[in-house]
């Protein structure tokens, strides 16, 4: 079985202070640019170096650092040096996404490599026999890496998230004030994670993409709801609730919206939408999105004019929240995206005819692909773990 940490560190505190902040920033130069010596830590974190060697020696008794005895000493001034590395033996996040339809869970290491993902279809019934069924196959996947001190649980979803008072609205599941921390920390018994479906992947974006190397970023989420965020200085933008809804922006055509209009966006491009589009027109047979993509590979040229037409507006909505923002970096990740790459060319080309601002070379594809609900999940617990590292491993 999985270690866990003991109850006593489940509930951090508002961590702060400089021994905090100092181990933060070690582990975060490590993170972004490591192996590095001392020397280069301290250099690229402003800190001395017996601070440095302070917070390195904590940070490896925690076992989030250790010495990389493989690689040849560093040519520093003065005597040789071991470089300093991420110990990605250990740690562990894991996290689950509950989607409308799909429910994926899985495990990161520190650098955000997932060691393994599972999807469900997501259970029905009552919400909190809903999560304690998913809690149910979490435990059982933990138990496949009992040498992992698991950190906790990140919980990621659409619709409306109370992340102080542990509570989920989600419409379209049905849930109202579900209390999620409290019920899946009872049947885990590992601390809770909440947080937005689409801020968690642009954390994950900020984290271990590209968009952490960006002054400015607007991520891009497609599926079967559609939504953004916007990260400046690394540091992701939360209003007072969750990210603002860009589900009826208005990209054209006569789709008809639930809220009385047509052309939204949403209702435009959601994957139930396109696939109950292609029965209708007598592609497919059952609404399967991956029917509907192998009918466009073989050349049914309705199957093709569908995704095109989904990509282009795909394309028209990504520019029109771009001229609003005018990030440095616009990073695209959903289904919508990763399941159909034979038409990024399609969105980019409506993109770039419908963008009003020059360039339209800042616009790339998540490295994630079809995980990216699963390390989006995971990657809430890991920025807390940066941010704050002796408060969560209770040191």
């Amino acid at each position: 079985m999985a270690k866990r940490l003991p109850a006593a560190v489940r509930d951090v505190p508002g961590a702060g202070g400089v021994r905090e902040s100092n181990a933060a920033a070690v582990l975060g130069a490590i993170r972004t640019d490591g192996p590095l010596s001392r020397a280069a830590i301290a250099r690229r974190t402003g800190l001395s170096m017996p601070t440095v060697s302070r917070q390195v020696s904590a940070l490896a008794e925690l076992e989030l650092l250790r010495e990389v005895s493989g690689l040849p000493p560093t040519r520093e001034v003065g005597r040789p040096t071991v470089p300093v590395d991420l110990n990605d033996d250990v740690i562990a996040a894991c996290g689950v996404h509950i989607g409308i339809t799909t429910t994926t869970y899985g495990l990161t290491n520190l650098r955000g490599g997932l060691l393994g993902s599972e999807r469900i279809a997501t259970p029905s019934g009552d919400p909190e026999d809903v999560l304690a069924k998913i809690a149910d196959e979490v435990g059982a996947f933990l138990q496949g890496w009992p040498e992992r001190t698991i950190i906790g649980v990140g919980l990621a979803i659409g619709g409306q998230v109370d992340a102080e008072h542990g509570l989920l609205h989600h419409g379209p599941l049905g849930w109202n004030g579900v209390p999620a921390r409290a019920v899946l920390e009872r049947a885990t018994g590992l601390p809770v994670h909440l947080d937005g479906h689409v801020p968690a992947m642009a954390s994950a974006e900020l984290l271990f993409g590209s968009a952490g190397r960006a002054q400015s970023s607007l991520y891009f989420y497609a599926r079967e709801m559609v939504g953004v965020a916007i990260a400046v200085d690394g540091v992701l933008h939360r209003g007072p609730g969750q990210s603002g809804s860009i589900a009826h922006l208005p990209v054209g055509g006569a789709v008809p919206c639930s809220c009385g209009r047509t052309g939204c966006l949403e209702a435009t491009v959601a994957e139930r939408a396109v696939v109950e589009q292609a029965v209708h027109a007598g592609v497919i047979a059952e609404p399967d999105f991956r029917l509907l993509l192998a009918a466009a590979e073989s050349g049914d040229p309705e199957a093709d004019r569908i995704l095109a037409e989904r990509a282009r507006a795909l394309g028209r909505a990504v520019a029109l929240v771009r001229d609003v923002v005018n990030p440095d970096l616009v990073v695209l990740g959903g289904q919508a995206v990763t399941d159909a790459p034979a038409y990024l060319g399609e969105l980019l080309n409506a993109f770039a005819d419908a963008s009003a601002l020059p360039g339209a070379d800042l616009v790339e594809v998540t490295k994630f692909g079809p995980d990216v609900q699963a390390m989006a999940a995971c990657t809430g617990l890991l920025t807390e773990l940066y941010a704050h590292p002796l408060s969560i491993l209770g040191a």
